[in-house]
């Protein structure tokens, strides 16, 4: 199918095709390679590297720099930019982002490109916007100022995965500038710093990122000095739901309001294991670590086990945090109490991310040369990374996009993890049918095995035994705290807790979990507690949970909420006991699909208390469930309310064993007639060794002796 382009995109081309003509370096032909995966474009010339930008064509190419770069415009040949070399906006005239954004994969293969002068308006630095990966890259005395917004030394805006990314030199700019990049969209920055001083007139100004809206920062950190209006600090202006671990700030910032030496102000993120020491100097509403924690009358940020030198920045009090004295932020006992992992201790964890000397202010072991000896294995597919004791898993961190193996089962007891073992997750990793136990980890937020897991990633064929998950926060799981890959044939067992977004198997899923299981107990304060998962948004297929779901509204004994997901082919007989509405023993909220499913657990709760759902607005079909409904009205045997757009189609629900003989949706049988096959027969259900309901022979039965099991039970 073809369609007309509209007048502004024609438009919008043109002045782009005008741009690439007038205004980049000429094209000229790559250094080798074919711009694929395993053959990559090379570049090792500034005509080459100025080339990526000279067709939007080749923007979802493969890049390697083979050489370091000067980009001097006071060499032959050189010039003052007046946009982004890569990716650059197309139209200054329309407001946001009109080019056409870096969507495949440059690596700098350690190599710099220096001297990177620009004098233009928005979305400048090397990218315009990247969505991406950049990757082992540095951008050095760059000489970056933007009359605009989105300015920083590598991009403007980040909506991709940059890792192994650096700065030095200066960037300004209006608002969202930053020493690396300026708004960092959702993206993730890993292992990633800036020695570049900031300067800004408006809002959202830091060392290392201008705004962190719903991203990822790691491992990371910023020495240059920062000032800006509002919203400026050492390492992020503004923190706004996104998440910062392992990070620290050197630099002295200053600016008007909100200002603080990490972050100028943390709305709704989470932050874990970071310090600042930087002086700090504001108008109103500053602080040594943070300038502000929450936004008035918006939600509150968490701010956990991190540290201000109350000496160096010039600040007694901070919007969260802890303020030391310079002999304590130079005490390694200060940390070590915190929970934070240590070089040469294992109570705290084996990812060894810090280290610190005599004298000396805490540093990341990974900057500091001090590279993880990766385990036997190249990482590949062919030849994944063998691991086979907690040394070997507690690198997994370092390299999160490459394929590992379990080669045998893993006792971790006595290690206290203060965050997930591996905190972002994009490889593979096959548990090869073998075991880890007893992982013990009281944090924050995104706390499991897996903090979080993208959608390449796949985990299959582990076992967790005894877990002992604890966070103060969202997105908390045994195995995976918030999940958007696949998993498959996997299970946990063990206690998980969290504030809201807890699940048995991950907190949050968004992605596919498939033949696996939970058996542990989970507790939830606030919001969205399932056995196998908090809330889901994408597929769970033929898994289980049982065990006990307690606290908290939206708590099913399989998903606390169904949210335009899908459940298919699973059951529960967990039992969820909700101390706020919306409790059903396998999904206390649905709005996506379900089918081919069943519960057997006691549903407890005030209000929309249902033997299988609480609360349906989506669609459930070809179910059933036999546990008991406890609660106040709404209530009932299948359903505690199925609402206007709901649909119950095909399912039933046991009027002896669950005391119930009303439901807003569903059938009510005896208990004779729900072990008879019959019943479901005549209602459309496919069984095993029939073919008038399909082929597919989802259900069995034991007939007089039990009800419908699926097949896979």
């Amino acid at each position: 199918m073809t369609t007309q382009m509209s007048v502004r995109q024609r438009c919008a081309a043109c002045l782009f095709t005008f741009f690439l003509l007038a205004n980049v370096l000429p094209a000229a032909q790559f250094a080798g390679g074919t711009g694929t995966a395993d053959d990559p474009y090379q570049i090792a010339t500034a005509e080459q590297l100025g080339s990526i930008g000279s067709d939007p064509n080749l923007l979802d190419k493969h890049f390697v720099l083979v050489a370091d770069i000067d980009l001097d415009p006071n060499l032959s040949g050189g010039k003052v930019f007046d946009r982004a070399v890569i990716a650059p906006d197309a139209d200054l005239a329309t407001g946001g982002f009109q080019g056409v954004a870096f969507s495949g994969v440059f690596d700098g293969g350690g190599h710099v490109i220096s001297n990177l002068t620009i004098r233009g308006q928005d979305y400048l630095g090397l990218f315009g916007q990247i969505s991406g990966v950049v990757r082992d890259v540095g951008v050095t005395h760059a000489d970056v100022a933007g009359s605009g917004d989105a300015v920083g030394a590598l991009t403007g805006w980040n909506l991709g995965s940059m890792t192994w990314c650096h700065s030095t030199g200066t960037v300004a700019g209006v608002s969202l500038v930053g020493g690396v990049v300026g708004h960092n969209d959702t993206g993730r920055m890993i292992l990633c710093y800036s020695d570049a001083a900031i300067a800004a007139t408006g809002n959202s100004v830091g060392g290392l990122v201008g705004n962190n809206g719903g991203g990822t920062i790691a491992l990371s950190y910023s020495t240059g000095a920062v000032s800006g209006d509002g919203y400026v600090g050492g390492l992020v202006g503004r923190n706004y739901e996104g998440r910062v671990s392992c990070c620290y700030s050197l630099g002295a910032v200053r600016g008007g309001m909100h200002i603080g030496g990490l972050l100028g102000q943390n709305w709704a993120g989470y932050v874990t294991n970071c310090y600042s020491v930087g002086a700090v100097a504001g108008e109103s509403t500053f602080g040594g670590l943070v300038g502000s924690n929450v936004d008035a009358g918006r939600s509150p940020g968490t701010v956990i086990s991190c540290f201000w030198d109350v000496e160096s920045s010039g600040q007694a009090a901070s919007g969260a945090g802890t303020g030391v004295s310079t002999a304590q932020m130079q005490d390694l006992s200060t940390f070590l109490t915190a929970g934070w992992d240590f070089a040469d201790e294992t109570a705290n964890g084996t990812c060894n991310y810090w280290r610190t000397s005599a004298g000396g202010y805490p540093e990341l072991c990974c900057h500091a040369g001090l590279r993880p000896s990766m385990p036997e294995g190249t990482g590949t597919a062919e030849e994944p990374y063998l691991i086979r004791d907690a040394n070997d898993l507690g690198v997994v961190w370092f390299e999160p996009a490459a394929c590992y193996r379990l080669e045998a089962s893993i006792d971790l007891l006595g290690i206290s993890w203060s965050l997930a073992v591996v905190p972002w997750f994009a490889g593979t990793f096959d548990g090869n049918d073998c075991v880890i136990r007893n992982l013990h980890i009281e944090g924050n937020g995104y706390l499991g095995l897996f903090g979080q897991s993208t959608d390449d990633a796949v985990i299959s064929n582990l076992g967790l035994e005894a877990v002992d998950v604890n966070g103060t926060a969202s997105y908390i799981g045994g195995l995976v705290g918030y999940h958007a890959g696949r998993i498959a044939a996997s299970f946990c067992s063990g206690a998980v807790a969290g504030d809201s977004l807890v699940g048995g198997l991950v907190g949050e899923n968004d992605g596919g979990i498939e033949t696996s299981h939970a058996t542990g107990a989970i507790e939830v304060t606030s919001v969205y507690a399932g056995g196998l998962a908090g809330r889901n948004h994408g597929k769970i297929a033929q898994s289980y949970s049982t065990g006990a779901v307690h606290g908290g509204a939206h708590v099913g004994g399989l998903a606390g909420c169904n949210h335009d997901g899908d459940i298919l082919a699973s059951y529960s007989t967990a039992v969820p006991d909700g101390t706020g509405s919306y409790v059903g023993g396998l999904v206390g909220y649905n709005s996506g699909r379900i089918a081919a499913s069943h519960s057997g657990g006691a549903a407890r709760g005030p209000a929309h208390v249902g033997g299988f759902v609480g609360c349906n607005e989506g669609s459930v079909a070809t179910s059933y469930s036999t546990g008991t409904a406890d609660g106040g009205d709404p209530a009932g045997g299948f359903a505690g309310r199925n609402s206007a757009v709901g649909s119950i189609a095909s399912s039933f629900w046991d009027i002896e064993t669950s005391g119930w003989t009303t439901s807003s949706g569903g059938t009510g049988k005896t208990t004779i007639q729900m072990q008879s096959a019959s019943t479901f027969l005549e209602a459309g259900w496919d069984f095993v060794d029939e073919t008038t309901n399909g082929t597919d022979d989802i259900w069995w039965i034991n007939e007089g002796q039990d009800y419908p099991r699926l097949w896979w039970e």
